[in-house]
């Protein structure tokens, strides 16, 4: 938690220009102070609030306008969400190229490292990662001079020690101090007295702990699993659910739907939809039937998936969910005891753009919004993830407009098969897993 705050600082305080320049130094020398220039800065701000409105809700906080709320409270898990998921694609062909290239590998390093789960393979891949970037970072900012030796500040030395920490106690997720801030927010919210705070602060640590202790010896006393699912919600099983607002009345697709409905029932038939999917991990999918509704400016885009199709990661709009009545397999999918497929209707992006993806270490994932629609069996969506509007211009020169993917940190990151740049054996078997 606090690597990523103090990463944050530094890397802002160099683009910026703010980090102290020796007199021996100059920071018109600076090529790398791309944020030197006030209007450049407010611009930058004003991109990045606007990209908060794509991020979904359940990624928590999203990033405001760094430009105006930097210095005040500007929380270190938008700072988080800033460095580590919009930056890469913000800063390219902002960020001179051979700072950006850097700065997208500790980026990809940090990705992986922040995974509850993280196999052999991927811990090999971030250490190389970091090796890498520790390296070069010390030749383009530090330069081996004197008067440059407090660019490197312990946080750049501390990153490298992830991977060894990792392999002695488990993901770094797992003890970072995330849950401990939030549960000091959590009990100074129950404070209703103030002339002691810190006795009250303390009850309430207390309290909670022997509660805990006593569901722990006695788990019948917990309430919350016969609470039942939300009303007029469907258990589909494994965690997933769909959850209402639900069509009154059936309807017979028509156009594309029709088609692609067709070919996957075999047929058409009048069917209700449904507004939203809850995930195995917690997260809430939810769809362009409903989301087109609400005021743009209120919005936080939840309807983007990343699912499994036939074998491979791809990503989609969800248009809505439904449940199709049959009794026979359809596709491979078994009908649910009630006789239905539960199914949701994604538009799809295109496959990212490979030169893009292998100049920036596999973080900046870049696609377009096809027309292409296909029916997809609910349990195939594992995640809600961004897709942010940018405009870049590839490799082959075009300059189009596109989306780039975020996803919430903590959850798997993805695996699109391009390769980074080290010496590795394609050959190995894949690795275990560290939980």
């Amino acid at each position: 938690m606090h690597l990523a705050g103090n990463l944050s600082d530094l890397f802002l305080s160099l683009w910026r220009g703010m980090i102290e320049c020796a007199p021996t130094d100059a920071k018109e020398s600076w090529d790398w102070a791309i944020f030197r220039d006030e209007d450049m800065w407010s611009a930058h701000g004003l991109v990045v609030e606007r990209a908060g409105s794509y991020i979904p809700g359940s990624f928590d906080r999203k990033p405001r306008n760094i430009a105006e709320k930097l210095n005040t409270d500007y929380k270190t898990w938008e700072f988080h969400l800033y460095i580590f998921c919009l930056a890469p694609a913000l800063l390219y062909q902002i960020l001179p190229e051979r700072y950006w290239t850097n700065f997208c590998k500790l980026v990809r390093g940090i990705q992986i490292m922040s995974q509850h789960r993280i196999k052999k393979e991927d811990l090999e891949h971030a250490y190389v990662l970091f090796c890498c970037w520790e390296r070069d970072f010390e030749l383009l900012y530090y330069k081996l001079q004197e008067n440059r030796l407090h660019f490197v500040c312990p946080c750049v030395h501390q990153v490298l020690h992830l991977v060894t920490e990792t392999m002695h106690k488990g993901p770094p997720i797992t003890y970072a101090q995330w849950t401990m801030e939030r549960t000091i927010g959590n009990l100074g919210q129950e404070i209703r007295q103030p002339s002691q705070p810190y006795a009250n602060l303390a009850q309430e640590g207390v309290r909670r702990s022997r509660v805990n202790a006593l569901l722990a010896s006695m788990p019948e006393l917990d309430d919350s699993s016969t609470r039942g699912p939300p009303r007029l919600s469907v258990q589909l099983g494994g965690g997933y659910v769909l959850l209402f607002k639900r069509d009154k009345r059936p309807w017979l697709p028509e156009g594309q739907d029709a088609l692609v409905i067709a070919q996957f029932l075999g047929g058409l038939q009048r069917f209700q939809w449904w507004a939203r999917l809850q995930l195995p991990n917690g997260q809430v999918v939810r769809s362009l039937w409903r989301e087109q509704l609400k005021q743009p400016e209120k919005l936080r885009v939840s309807r983007n998936v990343k699912f499994i199709h036939a074998g491979q990661e791809h990503f989609g709009e969800v248009r809505y969910f439904t449940r199709l009545a049959t009794r026979m397999p359809v596709s491979g999918q078994m009908p649910d005891c009630d006789g239905f497929v539960n199914v949701a209707l994604i538009r799809l992006y295109t496959p990212p753009d490979d030169s893009l993806l292998l100049l920036s270490s596999q973080t900046v994932v870049s696609s377009k919004l096809t027309e292409e629609i296909i029916v997809v069996d609910v349990k195939k969506i594992k995640s809600v993830i961004g897709m942010i509007p940018h405009k870049p211009t590839l490799a082959s020169g075009i300059t189009e407009d596109r989306y780039f993917v975020v996803e919430k940190p903590g959850l798997d990151v993805l695996q699109l098969g391009i390769q980074y740049n080290s010496n590795r054996d394609d050959d190995d078997d894949e690795g275990d897993d560290v939980e």
